[in-house]
């Protein structure tokens, strides 16, 4: 209901009141009061309508795709690159040099330098100074060194040599019996095996 505030002279008000009317006052000439009057609204007047306040709509939802799962790719492993096996060399049996015919005759005969196989034994030094000559074998198997002749070609004289020689040994032997060897000029040796042949030389 609406307040409508009307300035209405005291004597509406006792009308409204039924109250006996008196005459109008002059509100010029005196002070009038003035109420507030409460009035209903004729009743053909429209009732305010409560408007609905429109809501913003649902956002549209928008369906998710469901994607299928993906496949996980299998790793293949890869073979591993064998090492080519090494071909190991297997060296050739080292063939046997052959030895000359038998050429001894003695110590002073002057041999064939170039035909000395150095096989089995082979002359590796002669000290003239200290009267030494050192002996290698060169074979797989012991020597016997007896009756073999070890020969100064200048003195012609024999130089004593005896035992026997491991595969691979290297042995020095001295002369303690007196000079053999040449110390001033050129004196080779030769060396003979029990068949005469002749197994090594060496100038010194």
């Amino acid at each position: 209901m609406r307040r409508l505030f009307l300035l209405l002279p005291l004597a509406l008000v006792a009308a409204a009141l039924g109250v006996a009317a008196a005459a109008a006052p002059d509100c010029t000439t005196q002070q009038c009061l003035y109420l507030p009057l409460a009035v209903k609204p004729p009743s053909n007047a429209p009732e305010p309508t409560n408007t609905a306040t429109p809501t913003n709509p649902p956002p549209d939802i928008t369906p998710t795709q469901t994607l299928p799962p993906s496949r996980t790719p299998t790793r293949i492993a890869t073979p591993t690159a064998s090492s080519t096996p090494t071909r190991t060399t297997t060296a050739s049996p080292t063939a046997t040099p052959t030895l000359p015919p038998p050429s001894f005759v003695s110590c002073g005969t002057q041999p064939d330098a170039a035909s000395a196989p150095n096989w089995p034994v082979q002359i590796t030094a002669i000290n003239k100074a200290t009267e030494t000559v050192t002996l290698k074998n060169r074979s797989s198997v012991a020597i016997d060194l007896t009756n073999w002749n070890m020969c100064s070609i200048t003195g012609g004289q024999h130089h004593p040599i005896s035992g026997s020689l491991a595969p691979g040994e290297v042995k020095n032997f001295v002369n303690t019996g007196g000079s053999i060897w040449n110390n001033t000029s050129a004196d080779p040796g030769a060396l003979y095996n029990p068949n005469g042949q002749l197994v090594s030389y060496f100038n010194s």
